[in-house]
């Protein structure tokens, strides 16, 4: 005989699940239950039974030993959820019976204290423990929950909260009726739930009314569910203060950072670029954790910045565990399944494997808290931003330093993730009064100007540079036939051939492709030598790879500094060894790369000088490849100069996107424009004259 109880608020698949056990010795026989916990002492389970010494042949030793190595399996066998760790006291269970009970593997520990004794838990008043078998691994789900037990003020009140709830069961007439019925076998199962709480014996009829009111066959009282659930809903178990040791000491701000992330649910940091969003990130879950206020942790952010993360982690809460999911499929289901602190997950990852169905694991967990970081990827409404908004959480915080770049839609696209409420709700968005009303109570936004007063100025230089001979011959014959080949287009002419020409006239901008001639790296070589002489290093970026216009032409170009690259073919394992290179060895003076992959998560603080070789569709992109060098940490004024080839189309789409930029600037102070997206058909068409 088992009677079961389901506790109501924790209905998703629990991590790390601790199982209390008691047995009670009367007269007649034993009584069991196992309660289960969260690591926090939150009920998960409850189970009882009972089993008579007349069953058993042999001494009375003999016979309550058999009945708790019987009443052990009914219980695991009855037990919501598979539990990481079994907790028992050494005076209640023969310990020759956890051999016939449990697998070898089991991890089960045996305090020799009794709970009605214990008169603390402080530095020199250790809690004696006995391990059955051997102490769990260091890092393991069983080390990690023992402990988080053995830290709370009083360790053993679980076993006093399951003691009380079996005397509380079986001081009820009917239980003590159903366990006085010789050979009675059934499980009686005691559901919690929203229409209400039920009692009943799965292979009899017998049925007990719900605390709510709902009549039973049997006219049983009605007050067992709620007597146990109060019993099991002690107050929170309190936390033994631990001193967390730091590598390092954070800024005013960061602290402030910290925070209003611990204090909110829900956040959108916009912190300039460069203040350490992550940073102040990670401290926050290392503290919420310590306070036993989360236990779980999801971070979505680009595949680049994945071992970022990882490295603060270990840098700023050592304790923490974490895992990148990524790989193949197979590695991917069981990284998903193992149970760190933080997981950390790149966007194309969690949206293919959300995408998988209902039965995903990542679908089915319910997460602390989950992070968006770099949160303007999920800017549209699209399968990406779905997986995330579609994650079940009790905390968004949302990190990006342009929560606008195009528009105001982009902006309710992640305050749908960022507003949760307290039932896991999200709210649909759409530009005007309301979205901008919530943005400001949800936003928390610093400038680097007005909290790091010590940080070298950012210096900007447009340099506007003639095109050689060679260029200028291929450019404007390029651009004649561009011209005629749209007129000719007619009706069927659209953006996108439009958009073929200025990528077609902008690579000729960079390098001539017949001759290889190039004023603006021929300008940048010039830079280059006066700055290498004087121990500069330089960041070039540019939004092309070929190598005849883009990194790898300027990669030749710039040879005698020992130039290294990275783009987007270069594995994520090696671009750590180009990073750690270019910040080591004073031969490489230039790092090259792609604007797309260089943009987000570096720290370079090692180069004074950024060059982008072309100008980006959007200036927000410019700015954040600037301050992989111009944040915290920089000694020395940056200087970042930007190429525009006079007489040229680039010329002519600097000036729109100038005049466009002060309309955005209204909604969220660093916002910019995608070409593609924010350019009318007219002004497009225009750039050619076709209007």
């Amino acid at each position: 005989m088992a009677i079961h109880f389901n506790a109501l608020d924790f209905q998703s698949p629990q991590r790390n699940v601790a199982a209390w056990l008691r047995f009670v010795e009367d007269a007649d026989g034993v009584r069991a239950a196992i309660f289960q916990t969260s690591e926090t002492g939150n009920p998960v389970d409850f189970c009882f039974t009972w089993a008579s010494f007349r069953q058993f042949d042999g001494s009375s030793t003999d016979a309550r030993g058999g009945a708790v190595s019987l009443l052990l399996k009914r219980l695991l066998s009855e037990a919501e959820c598979p539990p990481a760790l079994i907790l028992g006291l050494a005076d209640e269970i023969p310990e020759w019976t956890l051999n016939e009970a449990l697998p070898p593997s089991m991890p089960i520990c045996l305090f020799e204290a009794s709970p009605d004794c214990w008169e603390g838990n402080s530095e020199g008043n250790r809690l004696p423990t006995l391990w059955h078998n051997d102490p769990p691994l260091a890092g393991s789900d069983s080390a990690r929950l023992f402990n988080e037990v053995v830290a709370w003020e009083d360790p053993l009140e679980p076993f006093r909260r399951t003691a009380t709830g079996l005397a509380d069961a079986f001081a009820d007439e009917h239980v003590r009726a159903l366990a006085g019925v010789r050979g009675l076998s059934g499980v009686v199962v005691l559901h919690s739930m929203s229409n209400g709480d039920e009692l009943k014996d799965t292979r009899s009829s017998a049925a007990i009314s719900s605390p709510h009111g709902i009549e039973s066959e049997s006219q049983q009282p009605p007050n067992l569910a709620q007597r146990l659930w109060a019993v099991l809903l002690a107050p929170p178990l309190r936390m033994r203060q631990v001193q967390l040791e730091w590598r390092g000491e954070l800024m005013p701000f960061q602290r402030e950072g910290v925070q209003a992330l611990m204090e909110n649910r829900c956040l959108l940091l916009a912190d300039d670029m460069g203040l350490g969003k992550t940073i102040q990130a990670v401290v926050a879950l290392r503290l919420l954790r310590a306070r036993r206020e989360i236990s779980s942790c999801l971070v979505a952010a680009p595949a680049s910045v994945l071992d970022q993360w990882r490295r603060e982690i270990d840098k700023w809460a050592p304790e923490l565990s974490a895992i990148i999911v990524r790989g193949s499929a197979s590695d991917r289901e069981w990284q998903w399944k193992a149970r760190r602190d933080v997981t950390l997950v790149s966007y194309d990852t969690l949206r293919s494997d959300y995408g998988t169905g209902e039965s995903s694991t990542v679908r089915r967990e319910t997460w602390d808290v989950v992070v968006a970081d770099e949160a303007q990827r999920v800017k549209n409404r699209n399968r990406t931003s779905a997986a995330l908004k579609g994650l079940r959480r009790r905390r968004s915080w949302a990190l990006t330093g342009t929560p606008v770049e195009n528009d105001e839609e982009e902006l309710a696209s992640i305050m749908e993730f960022v507003d949760l409420d307290e039932f896991g709700t999200t709210r649909r968005y759409h530009a005007g009064w309301e979205l901008r009303e919530r943005h400001q109570e949800l936003q928390l936004r610093r400038k680097k100007l007005d909290v790091l007063n010590d940080l070298p100025p950012k210096l900007e230089t447009k340099i506007s540079i003639e095109l050689g001979p060679g260029q200028r011959r291929s450019y404007v014959k390029a651009e004649q036939e561009g011209i005629v080949y749209l007129k000719s287009l007619g009706g069927e002419v659209t953006v996108r051939h439009v958009l073929e020409l200025i990528t077609r006239l902008k690579q000729i901008c960079n390098a001539d492709p017949m001759t290889g001639e190039s004023c603006k790296l021929e300008d940048m070589k010039q830079r280059m030598e006066q700055l290498a002489a004087q121990g500069h290093k330089a960041l070039v970026f540019s939004q092309y790879t070929s190598n005849h216009a883009g990194v790898e032409a300027a990669a030749r170009y710039l040879q005698e500094f020992s130039p290294l690259t990275i783009t987007g073919v270069v594995p994520q394992e090696d671009r750590e060894d180009i990073l750690r290179r270019f910040r080591e060895r004073p031969e490489h003076r230039a790092l090259i790369l792609s604007l797309r992959v260089g943009g987000l998560g570096l720290n370079l603080q090692e180069a004074s000088y950024v060059f982008h070789l072309d100008r980006w569709w959007n200036p927000a992109i410019e700015r954040q490849a600037e301050d992989r060098s111009h944040r915290m940490g920089q000694t020395v004024k940056v200087n970042a100069i930007k190429y525009t080839c006079a007489e040229t189309i680039e010329e002519r789409i600097d000036r729109i996107l100038e005049s466009k930029q002060e309309v955005f600037d209204r909604l969220v102070d660093d916002v910019s424009l995608d070409l593609s997206a924010q350019m009318s058909s007219e002004e497009l068409f225009g750039l050619f004259g076709l209007v």
